[in-house]
């Protein structure tokens, strides 16, 4: 459990991105409305009795919260700004 608060201290270290901001990033705008639903099925699972179902949904569950911090962060931020390098090279 407080590895789900210490992987919060990672995430300028992960956060490949030349733009801060997800403003102008609708690729990350996504994942992290994906994330949300997560945590609130996390927050829902939490509440649920330890049964078989919970148990499962649970466990996908925080494996999509860890690995939303350490795989997708930093594979969305270098697919924008390789998206971001291509468009400004068609501009020149």
């Amino acid at each position: 459990m407080f590895g789900s608060l210490l992987i919060l201290l990672a995430m300028p270290l992960l956060d490949l991105s030349r733009v801060r901001g997800s403003a102008f990033r609708p690729l990350m705008k996504f994942f992290f409305w994906l994330l949300v639903v997560d945590f609130l099925i996390l927050l829902w699972c939490g509440s649920q009795h330890v049964e078989e179902p919970f148990i499962t949904l649970g466990q996908f569950a925080t494996t999509f919260y860890f690995s939303w911090f350490l795989i997708i962060v930093p594979v969305v931020s270098v697919i924008e700004n390789t998206l971001i390098d291509l468009a400004t090279e068609n501009k020149s």
